[in-house]
């Protein structure tokens, strides 16, 4: 009875398989900057590593210059807005705290000692960017290892985008990325 069951889970996929989404991955590399942001995320129930790399480095420097996925990650590994211990690969779907921890880094988040003592250390350092961006009002409160939607990566993009503006941290005319995608959803 024990070993049907087993077979039976097994056959049903429930093992520790990971979930990859390779076609989706592809399409958020080729698409332009604004289709990525207003039409392609839109639609995903979940983003992938390699997307999410591509929307951090539209956040910190206003555009994707990179080609490829480990150019974009050694982009983030030398910020130290990713960690390599993490050990993420561009077709996986990314959880809501590695997002957090990139967003935190890149919009210099100053939070609170849990934070900066344990989460620079890399003791929950995922759980304690996504406490202080539910604290700063940019994110929900969330546990840190969903999986984070299109939907919810563009909606914390704008909001950090806007944090950004209004703690001064842009030295050219800022761009309000939520303005951007309300005027291309208002047009047929």
């Amino acid at each position: 009875m024990l070993l049907a069951s087993l077979a039976l889970l097994a056959g049903a996929g429930l093992g520790c398989g990971k979930n990859l989404r390779v076609e989706q991955a592809d399409q958020g590399e080729q698409v332009d900057v604004d289709t990525l942001l207003n039409e392609h995320l839109q639609r995903q129930p979940m983003v992938t590593v390699g997307e999410a790399y591509r929307v951090m480095l539209i956040l910190a420097d206003g555009d994707d210059q990179y080609t490829s996925f480990d150019q974009r990650r050694t982009a983030l590994e030398e910020r130290g807005a990713i960690r390599a211990e993490w050990g993420l690969e561009r077709e996986e779907p990314i959880d809501k705290g590695s997002v957090a921890y990139m967003v935190c880094r890149i919009i210099k988040a100053p939070g609170g000692i849990n934070y900066n003592l344990f989460g620079r250390l890399g003791v929950g350092d995922r759980r304690y960017a996504l406490r202080e961006l539910e604290f700063l009002g940019l994110m929900p409160s969330a546990v840190p290892y969903r999986y984070i939607t299109g939907g919810e990566l563009v909606d914390l993009v704008a909001k950090a985008d806007r944090y950004m503006a209004d703690k001064g941290h842009y030295t050219h005319e800022a761009v309000d990325l939520s303005q951007t995608l309300q005027e291309n959803t208002d047009t047929p």
